[in-house]
C-alpha cells in the first residue's frame, strides 16, 4: 500500500528461518493478535514491547538524529492516523509534530499526493464492488459492507487495498457506526469499524478479542463471513442503543 516509503523494500513479514527472536517491537497495535499471522514466531520467553504514537518522544529521549527518511515515515504514520488531519486526534501537538517533520525533511505536499492521489485502478475496483454492499440500518445511525475474496479475485486486487473503504462508509451524514467485514479465508473474517458517535469502537471490539482506538478499532474471527456479520451487526445494535439510552 505504501510502498513508496523510504524503506519499505527492507521490510520482511516474519524473521528470517531458523531465528528465534528474544526481543519485539510492536507499533501501534492494541494486542498480539491484531499483529497478524507472525505473532506464532514470538516466542513465549521474548521480551515485547508495544508503542502506540510514543516513537517521536523515543527518538528524541535517546537524542536520535532525525534523518529526513525518519521524518517521512513518521510525517505518514501521523498524516494516516489523523485521517488526514481530519480526525479528533488531530490535536495541537499533532499538527505541531508534523510542521517539525516537514522541517526535518518531509514534504507534506508530496506525501498527500502518494497517499491520496496514487490509487491504483483495482483499489477503486474493488472499492466499487464492496460499496454495492452496502447497507444503512437505525435510521441512517448504522452503515455496513463487505470485502470478500470473490471481489478480490475480480477486482485483481489484494485484501490491503480495502483499507479506505471503512472511510468511505464512515462519512455518510448523520452516521454512528461503520463496520467493514473482511473474508480473509473461509473460517476467518475480520472488521473494521469506525464511530462518530457515543459507541466506543475500541470496546466494542474489545468483547471479540480485538482493539484499537476510541473512533478507530477492529477485530478477527474464526469464523465464516456470514456468521460473523450476524453476530457483530446484533452486538452493534447493542450498543448504538446503550449510548443513546446513556444519553
Amino acid at each position: 500500500m505504501y510502498s513508496f516509503l523510504p524503506g519499505f523494500g527492507d521490510i520482511h513479514e516474519g524473521p528470517p528461518s531458523g531465528v528465534e527472536p528474544q526481543l519485539v517491537f510492536f507499533f501501534d497495535s492494541g494486542n498480539l493478535e491484531r499483529s497478524g499471522s507472525t505473532v506464532k514466531h514470538i516466542a513465549s520467553h521474548a521480551t515485547i514491547v508495544n508503542i502506540d504514537q510514543m516513537v517521536m518522544d523515543m527518538l528524541d529521549h535517546f537524542a536520535y538524529r532525525m534523518t529526513p527518511t525518519i521524518a517521512t515515515n513518521l510525517y505518514v504514520a501521523l498524516l494516516t492516523d489523523t485521517g488526514g488531519f481530519r480526525h479528533e486526534n488531530t490535536t495541537v501537538r499533532a499538527l505541531e509534530d508534523a510542521a517539525r517533520l516537514a522541517s526535518l525533511g518531509a514534504d507534506p505536499g508530496q506525501i498527500a499526493t502518494l497517499v491520496y492521489k496514487m490509487r491504483p485502478e483495482t483499489t477503486l475496483k474493488l472499492s466499487s464492488l464492496a460499496l454495492a454492499t452496502m447497507r444503512v440500518e437505525m435510521q441512517g445511525r448504522l452503515a455496513w459492507a463487505k470485502v470478500t475474496k470473490r471481489m478480490l479475485r475480480e477486482a485483481n486486487a489484494v485484501m490491503a487495498e480495502s483499507e479506505g473503504i471503512i472511510d468511505t462508509l464512515n462519512s455518510i451524514a448523520g452516521l454512528e457506526l461503520a463496520i467493514l467485514f473482511k473474508e480473509v479465508q473461509s473460517d476467518l473474517t475480520k472488521i473494521s469499524v469506525r464511530s462518530r458517535g457515543a459507541v466506543d469502537a475500541a470496546a466494542m471490539c474489545a468483547l471479540f478479542g480485538g482493539g484499537g482506538h476510541i473512533r478507530a478499532a477492529g477485530a478477527e474471527f474464526d469464523k465464516p463471513m456470514d456468521e460473523t456479520v450476524k453476530i457483530v451487526l446484533a452486538t452493534a445494535k447493542e450498543a448504538i442503543l446503550a449510548a443513546s439510552a446513556k444519553a
